[in-house]
């Protein structure tokens, strides 16, 4: 059996485990054998599938009337610019209860299903101690004086929507888009990390009610001649696909988190690989979203730490469907050729146990 280090701390509802796995990408020999089809354009093909089968599984069939009622399991994608070392990528889970005995019985069981049904395009290491666990999930990194940012869906405002004023836009991308991001991260000087946060989650009956009622507004109060006329297709199509039946939906975030200020170019690269207008399915792009305060941006990076979704000012902005989803909770995949402008941690070669492996 792998063991896997829990950690369990005490929050305000109850008891909090959390577990962490460094990934590692398989060398392009080992993964080039892997595919089924006949070309390397079949294997990533084959890769982004089994990516998203992953993503599938962690979504429940089950309805919530409320949030008190939401999944409480959170699954985080960390990639850390590590400079002149390389990008270190974490996935980390957690899961709450109200038992300590429980809650770790239920890390256990979370853990485990993630390290069995990850992608095998990769390998994960799993913390097998406190030690470990503290590297991977960036306790050092946490220290230092960091400043955050978010990127968000674009939000579309459409007058005609009277009160509701805006949508958020989609994620979306394509097959190596995100290239752009990964070499965008390793070009920084100083220590970055972009944080992806999910867990399952679902449309409230008011919510489903809402974009019903903001459909029938909007198609009332527009007319053929009206400069927001054009947006009729898109918001019928958006709210159609939002209200699918059994469509599988999650909570998303997406944040950077640097020293310093985060620079605006690797907003702009990880936003635009994220919000790509594809398939004739145009989307609005994305939006950077900062803290206030001081105050808030310090609640913001605790929450972050704690692995806890910063109160957004809308749920529904939030939600995104496991396309979307697939788009951005994504690692990069290895050509023949390289990664060129990326520096990756790569996996030793000699069978060190987990909790030997440094990079801090």
């Amino acid at each position: 059996m792998i063991p896997f280090f829990i950690e369990a701390t005490q929050t305000q509802n109850g008891w909090q485990s959390a577990f962490a796995f460094q990934i590692f990408l398989r060398s392009i020999d080992e993964w080039l054998k892997m595919r089924w089809g006949f070309n390397p354009g079949a294997l990533l093909e084959e890769a982004l599938d089994r990516s998203k089968l992953f993503l599938e599984s962690q979504t429940t069939s089950d309805e919530f009337s409320s949030e008190d009622e939401e999944s409480n399991r959170t699954l985080v994608l960390r990639c850390f610019n590590l400079p002149g070392i390389g990008l270190q990528f974490t996935l980390m889970g957690k899961v709450t209860h109200v038992d300590r005995e429980q809650s770790l019985l239920a890390g256990q069981m979370y853990a485990r299903e993630i390290f069995s049904t990850f992608p095998n395009d990769f390998v994960l290491i799993p913390a097998i101690a406190q030690k470990d666990f503290d590297r991977l999930v960036g306790k050092n990194f946490f220290s230092k004086k960091l400043r955050i940012a978010a990127i968000q869906r674009e939000k579309v405002f459409i007058p005609p929507m009277l009160r509701h004023q805006y949508m958020p836009g989609l994620w979306q991308t394509t097959p190596r888009a995100n290239e752009q991001t990964w070499r965008a991260l390793s070009a920084m000087s100083n220590n970055v990390a972009l944080n992806i946060m999910l867990r399952p989650s679902t449309l409230y009956q008011n919510e489903k009610e809402l974009l019903l009622d903001i459909k029938k507004k909007f198609q009332k109060n527009s007319q053929d001649d009206d400069i927001f006329s054009s947006h009729i297709g898109w918001v019928n199509s958006y709210i159609k696909r939002r209200l699918d039946p059994w469509r599988r939906l999650f909570q998303m975030q997406v944040h950077v988190l640097a020293e310093n200020e985060p620079d605006e170019s690797l907003l702009r690269s990880a936003g635009t690989a994220f919000t790509r207008s594809v398939n004739e399915t145009p989307t609005p792009g994305f939006q950077i979203a900062r803290p206030n305060s001081s105050d808030e941006e310090t609640q913001w990076l605790q929450q972050i730490r704690s692995l806890d979704f910063i109160p957004p000012q809308r749920r529904m902005d939030d939600i995104a469907d496991v396309d979307e989803v697939h788009a951005v909770f994504r690692l990069p995949y290895r050509q023949e050729a390289g990664l060129h402008g990326v520096s990756l941690i790569e996996l030793p070669t000699t069978a060190h146990p987990p909790s030997e492996f440094k990079h801090d």
